[in-house]
């Protein structure tokens, strides 16, 4: 989008460049997003639903409130059967029928490799809203799923495992962002989630625009065992190379294993928040995920300086 003279007008809160746009109408503020993949497993109801919890993610990372959304599909006729595309819906609906989203409509389009996935509006109750901004020296590092999910994706497609094998790992990208971004509306700093540009690249994200530096500590990051076992086996995506490539300029490495690197630089499907706290509410956030039954890990602080540290 750089360089391009882009029409704005007073009700435009947040434009590009956030996890999802903000604009105001009347008495409201919604969110508008969109985002589709291409199969992350093979059953299509799964990739389905999956596609759905990662397409609603940003509006929960913006702290507000999916209400409405349009199916965007890629579909190859010549070359699957329509039961996949119906099975990719049903598991879309019923993701949206959890997250209490209605389904407008949507657009298909012929194309060789599937694609799928949503353009999601949210509503920002109370007016208010996140953005990757806001992160402030002292700020703890909050992370409420694990990483390495690009890694075992790339292991299913070279038949290196199966999906029964990684259920668990399924289950964190089916689960919606919901309940976490309740908890990150009430206490977090800055916010964003983890997805396609990994921990690193939307670490830096929110280094940048809260000129702050994020120290990360690996051993403090929840990843999946099976995702260091083949990332030490060299088999991991093309991305998590890019995104480090993206982060290495802005990176000060204490140490970390190449293998390390690319871990914490692994492109994610439908990842978990990623928010700054104050020290002084640590306690209470953590009091607070654990009766809503969510996961949430501190991973780092955010210090004084710019870019990221990454330490053992």
């Amino acid at each position: 989008m750089q360089g391009l003279d882009l029409y704005t007008d007073p009700y435009t809160l947040l434009g590009v460049g956030d996890d999802a746009g903000v604009y105001a109408y009347g008495d409201s503020i919604f969110v508008h997003t969109v985002d589709f993949i291409t199969p992350v497993v093979n059953d299509p109801y799964l990739w389905g639903a999956i596609s759905t919890s990662n397409s609603l993610s940003d509006v929960y990372a913006m702290g507000c409130k999916p209400i409405n959304a349009l199916a965007i599909v890629g579909f190859n006729n010549c070359d699957l059967e329509v039961w996949v595309l119906k099975e990719v819906m049903r598991g879309c609906a019923d993701k949206l029928r959890e997250a209490k989203t209605v389904l407008l409509g949507g657009h298909t389009v012929d194309d060789k490799e599937p694609k799928f996935g949503l353009a999601v509006m949210g509503v920002c109750e109370g007016r208010r809203f996140l953005t990757q901004q806001g992160a402030k020296p002292g700020d703890l590092i909050a992370l409420t799923k694990p990483i390495g999910v690009g890694i075992l994706t790339k292991a299913i497609k070279e038949g290196k495992i199966s999906e029964r094998d990684l259920r668990h790992a399924i289950d964190y990208m089916l689960k919606l962002n919901d309940k976490a971004s309740q908890i990150a509306l009430e206490f977090a700093t800055a916010c964003t989630d983890v997805t396609g540009f990994g921990l690193l690249g939307h670490a830096y994200n929110i280094a940048r625009k809260s000129e702050v530096k994020l120290v990360i500590e690996f051993s403090k990051v929840p990843v999946y065992e099976e995702a260091v076992f083949f990332v030490k086996e060299k088999i991991y995506p093309k991305g998590a190379m890019d995104n480090y490539n993206f982060v290495k300029e802005s990176l000060e490495n204490q140490g970390l294993d190449w293998w390390q690197l690319l871990l914490l630089s692994d492109p994610v499907t439908s990842g978990g928040l990623l928010f700054t706290i104050s020290e002084e509410k640590r306690q209470e956030v953590e009091k607070k995920a654990k009766e809503m039954g969510i996961d949430i890990w501190i991973v780092g602080r955010a210090v004084e300086g710019k870019g990221i540290t990454v330490s053992y």
